[in-house]
């Protein structure tokens, strides 16, 4: 096994687990506002203590994250080495310049890493990935939600149930990962029920105005809004960890296995232009 960052997992340090905490904190306020309905009356509103909310996501992803490492521990020394590969021929691996292993086989399995249009890059810290939302240690005012995929969908429906002011915005029509036009539709009508979402925005300026975002669009009726708030949180694709392995090179031709979809495994996904659409 060879790794070139810390051990523990996409899942349990950015991923399935601590967005899995945020969801569950926001489903007990959603809880809450609901009981009624079941003839459950709480005592006065919910009160969301952000940076509550937040201890508890860092501290249990922290102790998630801890159950991987003692499984990565028990594994024998020999087993593990640490640092990047690249492959210099079909079967040859070199590990950073330390280290060459010759394989039969060779298992790829690096990850992948957040994507976005290189403009947003002027947004500087007001941009974000759902990596850095386990990082806060308090909730913010505000956010918009740029990609309304699985991702997208489940932090703006998290974040706008613990109270943060949210907007999720896509382009192209597109509402998770459904293909069925009818379903798709329904979707984006009841999730549009509970929170902003526009799958097909049209977006003329996003800039960065101090310690905010400055956004104008076009809303769903066609009338230009305008909105500060305190981060973007791009979830508008990932992209494969594939560009220092040299598979491009020694693996271009048959040897290079596609996935069931028909994608190149560096197939890069694609990135939507939110910028002046016609």
């Amino acid at each position: 096994m060879i790794e070139g960052g810390p051990f523990g997992t996409t899942c349990a340090r950015v991923g399935c687990m601590p967005s899995k905490l945020l969801i569950a904190a926001a489903e007990a306020v959603h809880q809450i506002e609901r009981a009624p309905g079941f003839g459950v009356h709480p005592a006065g509103k919910a009160t969301i203590n952000g940076r509550e909310v937040m201890a508890r996501v860092k501290r249990e992803r922290d102790r998630f994250v801890g159950f991987v490492l003692e499984g990565v521990d028990s594994i024998p020394a020999a087993d593990k080495i640490q640092g990047y590969a690249r492959f210099i021929d079909d079967n040859t691996l070199q590990v950073d310049e330390h280290t060459r292993i010759v394989a039969q086989r060779i298992v790829i399995a690096t990850g992948s890493r957040p994507s976005w249009p290189a403009p947003w890059n002027d947004l500087g810290d007001r941009l974000i990935v759902n990596d850095d939302v386990f990082n806060w240690d308090d909730l913010p005012q505000s956010v918009a939600v740029f990609g309304p995929g699985v991702i997208g969908l489940e932090l703006g429906q998290a974040l706008h149930r613990l109270g943060v002011a949210t907007k999720v915005f896509g382009v192209g029509g597109a509402v998770g990962p459904l293909t069925d036009s009818v379903v798709r539709e329904y979707a984006a009508k009841t999730l549009g029920e509970e929170f902003y979402l526009d799958p097909d925005v049209k977006v003329d300026i996003m800039q960065r105005e101090g310690d905010k975002v400055f956004i104008r669009y076009q809303d769903l009726h066609g009338q230009t809004q305008e909105m500060m708030v305190d981060y973007v949180l791009a979830a508008t694709g990932r992209r494969p960890n594939v560009e220092q392995t040299g598979i491009g090179k020694y693996h271009s031709g048959a040897g290079c296995q596609r996935r069931a979809t028909g994608r190149s495994l560096n197939h890069a996904n694609q990135r939507a232009a939110y910028f002046h659409r016609r």
